[in-house]
């Protein structure tokens, strides 16, 4: 069995890693790989597992599978692009990290390095791209498309056949009707009801949610 190395260091995000791994795989320490030096370490304020942080530049093994330990599309898409360009570090060496109490429909497409944490249904023929993050509760419907990078927050509910560009958040609690798209790199407000199409570049929020930002 291959073990599983991070990339990039969030304090928070890293200790879901640490317990998402260890029952999934039993594995109980952990090498990780920043791809800048942050001073950044893990929160662990009750249990402690043993990891190491690795200087920049370290050579990765050969052997190792990988999963980010970071969130935020920009943050992921940054580590992605660091580690492909200086170890070459590519799509297909990174697991995609699915909790035991999670449903995934057999018809769903699951891409690699995907984060999906305990209770998240995902309902038949959706897709999730690469680096996705799918959190705590969130509904996923039917025949829907979640570009690459994208962070889905916990509680989410989104119906069927909607389409979500890549790099966007969807914050906590947001409910999306059918049959609407969301454009890149967008981000939805917590607890916003999305009852129409949202193009790209902008935040939005409320109920109806409204555009209240263009970047």
């Amino acid at each position: 069995m291959k073990k599983i190395s991070i990339l990039g260091i969030s304090e928070d995000t890293i200790a879901i890693i640490f317990d998402l791994v260890s029952e999934l795989r039993t594995q109980d320490n952990f090498d990780i790989y920043p791809n800048k030096w942050f001073n950044t370490v893990p929160f662990l304020p009750f249990k402690k597992t043993s990891y190491t942080i690795h200087s920049v530049g370290t050579i990765l093994p050969a052997s190792d599978i990988f999963v980010f330990g970071v969130s935020g599309p920009k943050n992921k898409k940054t580590i992605y692009l660091d580690f492909l360009k200086s170890m070459e570090i590519n799509e297909e060496r990174y697991f995609s990290l699915i909790h035991d109490s999670a449903y995934v429909a057999s018809s769903s497409k699951i891409s690699n390095g995907v984060l999906i944490e305990p209770k998240v249904v995902i309902s038949s023929q959706t897709q999730i791209d690469f680096g996705v993050s799918i959190k705590r509760g969130s509904l996923i419907g039917h025949h829907n498309l979640i570009g690459a990078f994208t962070d889905i927050n916990p509680g989410v509910v989104i119906s069927g056949k909607v389409k979500i560009g890549a790099g966007c958040t969807i914050g906590s609690g947001a409910v999306l009707k059918d049959n609407i798209s969301i454009g890149e790199n967008t981000i939805i407000g917590m607890g916003s009801v999305v009852t129409k199409d949202i193009p790209s570049n902008c935040v939005a929020y409320g109920n109806p949610c409204k555009i209240m930002k263009e970047f």
